[in-house]
């Protein structure tokens, strides 16, 4: 099988599919558009597939005799971002026609990259020693619905042996691709906190309780946690994007809301920012006579960190397939991502897909409104998808990783995570 050239052959549809997305987006849990057009194209290429409500698309290959399985998975969501129309120095290609949603994050791409591997595993079934599954992931950027995927894994006792996702990189130029052992996705703890004291006039802020002075205690003794709790050889940040007060400069607000997320890649480390976040919360709210909500407090969400063997054997399959140079190194990533949740359970490579382009403006990173990819990278994504689950079902060696087999509500339950809402009938 030339997998390359096949996927190359195939750029159009890809690219078509990725377009349609892009100015069709849909926010997570709320992607019903999104799943028609994934259904219908798989019907098209003649895949079986079951719609998991408000988890997603699971589809599967089955090869001409029984062997082992790897899931290849994709997210097709997208974010609550007004797009720009250009991107770092020109015209985009195309833009998102709805307002305030946009793929920021290349979901779009992601998703026509494994519509494109399923339509080359089908055309080479013949070449499937074992089983592929196909996931189409909904509500990847918070929406938590994975959690109703693993329910349907585990309640139809799905069998899966090894996974692979892909993720767009404006790091990395088209044509190059990272697979490689070890941390590849931060953990997270999520917060949102809201203080309540006594508002007034600010002519008498005797008569008044300012949770301002509340937050600026509490926003400095934060910033500490990291020095003062947590190993310093240990990967840790700590970010507030969002504080919101007042509306006057003479007004002494009632209440004060902030929030942000710490990252990581060791989750006891997570867990101590947590808790000393909490306990630091608590106790200058009384200090400062503050009521204190915490709207919203999850954690320690898990980091992806790439099983050493598979990343190795899928390494070893796309340079195979693509040549010596087409996987390059890639940096730490800090952003957090679901598919720790299918790591958690089986051995599994986040893999990176190059689409940048500095010549055509394609340099911004994702949940930027001037994110946008070469589309030139997305068959080599395609092709990615399927050298490396072929190439781990050609494997005879051993995959090993550490057995986690609780059921997902126990994960939920250690992550802090609520119940995702449903959107389906």
């Amino acid at each position: 099988m030339e997998i390359l050239k096949e996927a190359l052959a195939l750029r159009d549809y890809t690219v078509g599919i990725r377009r349609r997305l892009h100015e069709n987006p849909e926010l997570s849990g709320v992607e019903f558009n999104t799943v028609k057009l994934i259904c219908d194209e798989l019907d098209k290429t003649g895949v079986e597939y079951v719609n998991i409500k408000d988890g997603g698309v699971l589809a599967h290959i089955d090869g001409p005799v029984p062997g082992k399985t790897v899931l290849l998975r994709a997210d097709c969501d997208a974010l609550p971002i007004q797009e720009l129309p250009c991107n770092a120095k020109k015209p985009k290609v195309c833009v998102s026609k709805v307002d305030g949603v946009a793929h920021m994050c290349g979901h779009d791409g992601h998703t026509a990259m494994l519509l494109t591997a399923a339509k080359l595993l089908k055309a080479n079934q013949d070449k499937i020693k074992g089983r592929v599954y196909l996931l189409f992931e909904r509500g990847e950027e918070g929406g938590g619905n994975i959690y109703y995927i693993m329910k349907h894994i585990q309640e139809n006792d799905v069998h899966i042996d090894a996974c692979f996702a892909e993720h767009t990189d404006t790091s990395l130029t088209a044509g190059h691709l990272a697979c490689q052992p070890g941390p590849a996705h931060a953990g997270a703890v999520s917060y949102k906190i809201t203080l309540t004291g006594k508002g007034g006039h600010g002519s008498r802020p005797d008569k008044s309780n300012n949770p301002i002075d509340c937050f600026v205690s509490i926003y400095e003794m934060i910033k500490s946690i990291r020095m003062n709790y947590v190993d310093p050889t240990v990967v840790l940040t700590n970010s507030m994007g969002m504080v919101q007060a007042g509306a006057a400069s003479n007004v002494i607000p009632q209440t004060l809301t902030f929030g942000g997320t710490c990252r990581f890649y060791d989750a006891d480390a997570g867990n101590v920012f947590k808790q000393k976040l909490v306990r630091i919360v608590k106790t200058q709210a009384e200090l400062f006579d503050m009521e204190v909500a915490f709207d919203r407090l999850t954690g320690p969400i898990l980091p992806v960190i790439n099983n050493e063997a598979l990343a190795n054997v899928g390494a070893d399959a796309i340079r195979a397939a693509m040549g010596p140079d087409a996987v390059q190194p890639k940096a730490l990533n800090m952003g957090s991502e679901s598919f720790a949740v299918l790591t958690k359970y089986y051995p599994g490579v986040m893999m990176r897909v190059g689409v940048g382009n500095e010549e055509e403006g394609m340099t911004v990173g994702g949940h930027n409104p001037g994110f946008d990819l070469d589309e030139n990278g997305l068959p080599y994504g395609a092709a990615a998808y399927v050298a490396a689950g072929l190439g781990y079902l050609d494997y005879d060696g051993e995959i090993t990783g550490e057995p986690y087999n609780e059921p997902i509500e126990a994960l939920w339950q250690f992550t802090d995570q609520s119940t995702p809402v449903r959107h389906d009938a």
